[in-house]
């Protein structure tokens, strides 16, 4: 009872106040969406920087929408003429990259880190209509097969290919945290390169559950004409199954084609449109929370979720504390947002009022 005296008498004081604002996005896995590098010459003019940070600009605004097809926006092409008004911080830094230039001659580089600035980027976003997609992200567990060298491979997590290395600079552009197999026996036993390379489904499910993930990307390769490659594509999700039509092109570009489909789709479910006309209002209820550290994990978890534009601490009690919160959105998505982490479960209402209304009921994972 001590313990709860205590942290009543803090609940107390914070009740009081006018309420806990929420913002920001902090990465369950931590991925700095608005951090890019790129190399330029040595002697590079301000020309040849300004066209380094559109380009730079171009791949970031691609990775926060999860969308393509937003650099056709005419305000965001206006916007990549103009990356350098976006960007927070910049340095050089050593590259050993060489350029050649029209003579043939070898031309030292640098190579420079930007730092573009969150709220401008979010802000030209949301100008325009188009989705913000947080730092928090889901993992997705990558199967793909290939004959590539004339003999059947599966991809594993400790290979250094042609392949394993286009995936993961596709997914590190994109922002997709991605799971490779271990490729140890028992996945040797649980899914067969048959059953890969046939795409079937069913066995691709259950060859994966031994593996933490929140979506499956399954693929084949093979040789097509000249240098060439061909890929097909399965996205597994929600119960959903995705297939891309047959893609061709190099190594690099048929593996980003498969990124590609991960990060719309992925995209829809979880990017957000900050409209204030799409503002909710939810109840969220967390049991569980029994000491002050409990409270202000709950409260530092709350802020770190990308839906929540608001957070305001309504009650509270022995068991938990409750939560009046605003969301861009609606109830499914928050939900979601939410089961990407087990740091909130979900407790089942039983009545079908509970269930209709707009409150939710959590309990509280202390690590």
């Amino acid at each position: 009872m001590g313990i709860w005296r205590s942290f009543k008498n803090v609940i107390a004081v914070v009740a009081v106040m006018a309420g806990v604002a929420v913002g920001g996005a902090n990465a369950a896995t931590d991925l700095d969406l608005y951090q890019e590098s790129v190399v330029v010459s040595q002697n590079a003019d301000r020309q040849e920087q300004n066209e380094a940070i559109a380009e730079a600009f171009s791949r970031l605004i691609v990775r926060v929408t999860g969308l393509q097809q937003s650099l056709d926006n005419e305000a965001i092409q206006e916007a990549l003429t103009q990356g350098a008004d976006y960007i927070a911080t910049f340095r050089f830094d050593v590259s050993d990259q060489f350029f050649t230039n029209v003579l043939g001659e070898q031309v030292p580089t640098k190579e420079m880190v930007l730092q573009f600035d969150k709220n401008a980027v979010d802000t030209l976003l949301v100008q325009n209509r188009l989705p913000v997609w947080g730092q928090r992200r889901p993992d997705v567990l990558v199967w793909l097969a290939d004959r590539l060298d004339g003999q059947e491979h599966i991809l594993t997590d400790a290979e250094g290919t042609e392949v394993s290395q286009a995936l993961l600079a596709s997914a590190t552009e994109r922002g997709i945290p991605v799971v490779l197999p271990i490729g140890d026996l028992t996945d040797t036993l649980n899914l067969s390169f048959s059953e890969l390379y046939g795409l079937f489904s069913r066995d691709i499910e259950t060859a994966s559950e031994r593996y933490e993930h929140d979506a499956i990307l399954a693929g084949r390769i093979v040789p097509a004409a000249g240098n060439d490659v061909q890929a097909d594509w399965l996205l597994l999700f929600k119960g959903e199954r995705l297939r891309l039509p047959t893609v061709s092109g190099s190594v690099s570009s048929v593996v980003a084609q498969g990124i590609d489909l991960v990060a719309q789709r992925l995209s829809e479910q979880y990017a957000l449109m900050l409209d204030p006309t799409m503002i909710g209002n939810l109840s969220v209820n967390v049991l569980g929370v029994e000491k002050l550290d409990d409270f202000a994990a709950v409260e530092n978890y709350l802020k770190s979720i990308n839906l929540i534009t608001r957070a305001t601490l309504s009650r509270f009690s022995e068991d938990g504390v409750e939560f009046l919160v605003e969301v861009s959105g609606d109830r499914s998505q928050l939900i979601d947002v939410l089961a990407l982490d087990d740091r909130l479960l979900p407790v089942t209402e039983t009545t079908l009022n509970a269930q209709l209304d707009n409150r939710l009921v959590y309990r509280w994972q202390s690590n």
